[in-house]
């Protein structure tokens, strides 16, 4: 997990194949979600890496509605699909909260945490995706599939 961005991809590469803004509003995310998903299989990414990355925006997606719009429709999150020449993905989420610090993150494999209901959303990010960088103050987050 890197919380900058890496100077060897240039940007110029990706190409942009999604852009969709949807309102802070749960019910919204699977539509953004199956949206990445055809995408991706147009693309002819391997299922595996579709569904590690869908299951990735639906965690990305989740923690910015819920933690940069706290549930409210009226404000907008925002999902960017993008791909480079050499076949690497990078989905880019951002919301218009207070953003968050990683190092005020609980860990969720600690025994005080273990058992909790909710905590666990960047943690598994990071896990399934090759990649995750946490940008304007945790208000964007920019996670990479290889």
């Amino acid at each position: 997990m890197s919380s900058e961005s890496n100077d060897h991809r240039a940007h110029s590469d990706l190409v942009e194949l999604l852009d969709l803004r949807i309102p802070g509003d749960a019910e919204a995310i699977s539509r953004v979600t199956d949206s990445v998903l055809a995408t991706l299989s147009e693309l002819q990414v391997p299922e595996e890496k579709r569904l590690d990355i869908a299951l990735a925006v639906q965690e990305a997606l989740a923690n910015a509605v819920v933690h940069g719009c706290k549930n409210d429709s009226s404000k907008e999150v925002r999902c960017r699909l993008k791909r480079d020449r050499d076949g690497r993905v990078l989905i880019i989420i951002t919301d218009p909260g207070p953003g968050f610090s990683l190092e005020h993150r609980p860990d969720p494999k600690s025994p005080a945490h273990m058992y909790a209901d909710h905590g666990r959303g960047v943690y598994l990010i990071c896990q399934l995706m090759d990649e995750v960088q946490f940008e304007k103050g945790g208000r964007e987050i920019r996670m990479w599939k290889f």
